[in-house]
């Protein structure tokens, strides 16, 4: 290294060190501002998915002990929280037809129509989207969680590594060794890492509690899709809708 590269290196040094309380209180407000927010995510989607766990029981009550698919689409819209009922509601407004002597009309409240394989493959490929539009929805948040549960340990080791250069700095302005003179500051220093895990373990423990239950909500989708399917099926085949349950039933997500 150059004479004039290390005169710099010399010279930066004080500088940064100098810099080392900034940088701790710095780190010390990011992580706790982040694990506020964090806690704030975890409170909220708490409320929103025992809400929806509650409004998808609901409407499955309705749905499997009613045959008149005009009550089911009404009562769907009281359970907003419910991606079941918005997946109905979808499905219903897409088998509508038009009539001319009424108006539009559900088409399958008093009568049946002819539906083809392709017209139900169809009407999948629509819920399919919209399912994936209410699990982004009920997913809302969760990218920030993981985001601090990976770098806060690595944010509150960068303040560490920031205050164990000051300390170090300090015995080489000739502070001394001792325990006594560098205890401090690498304490200090110590306690920006502390706060990055306590900022990260809360956010990585919520994080797979919340994905956990969010993938048991799309595999309720997913067998729910199936079951409207299936339902009008039964109606496109026979004038009298046949009772649903059984294997085609949906399991509540818990």
């Amino acid at each position: 290294m150059t004479s004039w590269a290390e005169k710099g290196l010399q010279n930066l040094i004080p500088v940064l060190a100098h810099l080392g309380t900034v940088v701790q209180v710095f780190v010390l407000l990011a992580l706790m501002a982040a694990s506020v927010v964090c806690w704030t995510i975890v409170v909220h989607k708490m409320r929103v998915l025992r809400k929806t766990r509650r409004d998808n029981a609901s409407f499955l009550q309705v749905f499997r002990t009613s045959n008149d698919l005009a009550f089911i689409a009404a009562a769907a819209r009281r359970f907003t929280f419910s991606p079941l009922a918005q997946l109905f509601r979808i499905a219903h407004q897409y088998i509508e037809v038009p009539m001319p002597s009424n108006g539009r009309r559900p088409a399958m409240e008093s009568v049946t129509i002819s539906m083809s394989e392709g017209t139900l493959q169809r009407l999948r490929q629509v819920l399919r989207p919209r399912q994936v539009e209410e699990l982004e929805r009920l997913e809302h948040g969760l990218p920030f969680l993981a985001t601090t549960a990976s770098a806060a340990p690595f944010v509150g080791l960068f303040g560490t590594v920031w205050g164990i250069m000051q300390s170090f700095h300090a015995i080489g302005q000739g502070s001394g060794a001792s325990l006594a003179v560098v205890g401090p500051g690498i304490a200090d220093a110590l306690i920006a890492t502390a706060v990055g895990l306590a900022a990260a373990i809360p956010a990585v423990v919520a994080y797979n509690h919340y994905l956990t239950r969010l993938r048991r909500f799309d595999e309720e989708m997913d067998g729910f899709v199936e079951d409207v399917i299936q339902l009008f099926e039964v109606y496109a085949e026979s004038d009298l809708p046949a009772p649903r349950g059984g294997s085609g039933q949906t399991p509540l997500a818990h």
